[in-house]
């Protein structure tokens, strides 16, 4: 007999949590990572990074799965050109940083303090600096006078004082294609210290990063300024998360020309800066030309963007998204919901949805909003070729606060679960970041889930397939990303007879189990599914 049983990831969320904290020896960090050198960080261990740690030009520093590394909030080394003291990671162009986490076992850059179980919450913003990535990229127009005439452009990072002895705040080039590394299952949480007056760190800046970079699986969490930001250059990126960060979630400028796939983000009620948007498209930092090249003509399919509230009008914390300065992004298949408002058009955001060349296009986007857009952009949700519509999404629930009730899946019957423009990297049936209740992309890895936050997926069921020859039982299952899949058998149906055989992490594909070897296989099997 073979029996089948599931089990939710909420049955096992208390013991995830308890031993989230388990690590080994503080290896505080004070030099940088040397040119031509690389350097591996261990999960046995944690790291504090007493300053910014520049990963320099020619230098590789590999970080394991599940390590943990918290920036200092109480720096006293200072570096030369930043005018206060912080800590932060840096790479410099040239440098590389390969983090990949995994779902269970992901990396987590974050404050010093930060007991990984909630001490810190939402509103603990701007503790420490963030994880910077400089790149080779093209760049449209530069603040730095010499970076701007110069060919190809490169630029000195906002609010430093100059480039750092070694060329460290420089970012662009001629280089689309560099490689800054790899961000694979990374957690970057209370960040924004201020670097310099009135200039936080992103949690996660992008200056002019190749698309040879991989940026997949990258939540930041509490961060008091940007979630993302690009300036310039073409990485690529894939579900990204960026929640209760108090300035823009997702915010472009300087030539982006990345495309990205299945990006959530949630605000937090009633804080932010004054113009705190999901998205904010920049295009170039020159306003008085026109045509700057590259156009920060970027993409995003499957974004699904939550505000914090209908009834949120104050400053600027009731709109979804804000364009201006000539940028002309390309937004498809996705959600805007719990928003005052959701499109803002600036004079020189509305030029390229409207001039001979028609470079922007807002196309099959679910809009759970009062109002669709200010009076310039009224002609996006008029036009039906456009497919905006305005309307419920018809979500699983929003929630800020760690009750479990977060769910920003589409339920039976949501809007969301068809009218989809072609042509994403990953071709998908539903608008948003998630396909329903069984998505669960965001589960586990992410500070919403770790937390308590998100609602569980369901796992999809799943049939366990055996087979019997030639003296070994071999069973296989369909699995999906994120749960752990054990083989367990039992001579009696009891509850407490079942002994586990073997345990498989999903992988989305079918999962064979090792083979058991027997002259007799009769008796009952099960797997849970955790």
């Amino acid at each position: 007999m073979i029996h089948l049983r599931k089990q939710t990831l909420a049955l096992v969320f208390g013991s995830f949590l308890g031993c989230a904290a388990v690590h080994g020896a503080l290896v505080p960090v004070t030099s940088d990572i040397a040119a031509g050198t690389t350097q591996t960080w261990y999960a046995t261990n944690t790291y504090l990074l007493n300053t910014i740690i520049y990963v320099q030009s020619n230098a590789v520093l590999n970080i394991e799965a599940g390590t943990v590394i918290y920036g200092a909030t109480n720096v006293t080394v200072a570096r030369t050109d930043i005018p206060n003291l912080v800590s932060a990671l840096w790479v410099t162009r040239g440098g590389k940083l390969d983090a990949q986490g995994t779902v269970d076992k992901p990396i987590i850059f974050t404050a010093e303090g930060d007991d990984l179980a909630g001490r810190y919450g939402p509103s603990d913003t701007g503790l420490w600096g963030g994880v910077v990535l400089m790149g080779k990229g093209l760049l449209n127009t530069a603040k730095d006078v010499v970076g701007n005439a110069a060919s190809p452009k490169h630029d000195v990072y906002e609010g430093v004082d100059g480039p750092g002895p070694n060329g460290e705040h420089i970012f662009g080039g001629g280089d689309d294609e560099d490689s800054s590394g790899v961000l694979k299952y990374v957690s970057i949480r209370h960040a924004g210290n201020e670097f310099a007056p009135a200039s936080e760190l992103n949690a996660l800046t992008m200056g002019a990063v190749g698309r040879g970079t991989v940026v997949e699986y990258v939540e930041t969490y509490a961060g008091s300024d940007d979630g993302f930001e690009w300036w310039g250059g073409a990485v690529n990126g894939s579900h990204l998360v960026s929640a209760f960060c108090e300035d823009d979630d997702f915010d472009t400028d300087q030539g982006y020309r990345g495309t990205n796939q299945f990006l959530f983000a949630i605000k937090y009620p009633g804080v932010g800066t004054g113009d705190s948007r999901g998205f904010e498209s920049d295009g170039d930092l020159n306003q008085s030309a026109r045509g700057e090249q590259p156009l920060s003509k970027w993409v995003v399919y499957n974004a699904t963007l939550i505000g914090r509230g209908k009834t949120e009008t104050s400053g600027g914390l009731g709109v979804a998204w804000n364009t201006r300065d000539e940028s002309a992004p390309n937004v498809f298949n996705s959600v805007f919901a719990g928003w005052n408002q959701g499109l803002k058009l600036d004079t020189d955001g509305l030029l390229h949805f409207t001039n001979s060349l028609v470079e922007a296009f807002v196309e099959n986007n679910l809009w759970d909003v009062n109002t669709g857009s200010d009076a310039a952009g009224a002609f996006l949700f008029t036009t039906a070729g456009f497919a905006n519509s305005v309307e419920d999404a018809k979500l699983g629930g929003v929630s800020y606060l760690p009750d479990g009730k977060l769910d920003p899946r589409p339920q039976s019957g949501s809007p969301a679960l068809g009218n989809v423009k072609s042509g994403a990297p990953v071709e998908v049936s539903y608008r948003g970041a998630f396909s329903g209740p069984t998505d669960n992309w965001a589960d586990e890895w992410t500070t919403l889930a770790r937390l308590g936050y998100l609602a569980p997926a369901q796992p999809a069921p799943s049939m366990l397939i055996a087979n019997y020859e030639s003296g070994f039982l071999r069973f296989s299952i369909l699995s999906q990303t994120g749960y752990r899949y054990s083989l367990q058998t039992s001579a009696t149906i009891v509850p407490s007879g079942w002994n586990t055989i073997s345990t498989m992490s999903g992988t989305g594909q079918v999962l064979e189990f090792p083979p058991i070897a027997t002259s007799d296989p009769t008796g009952f099997f099960r797997v849970m599914v955790e």
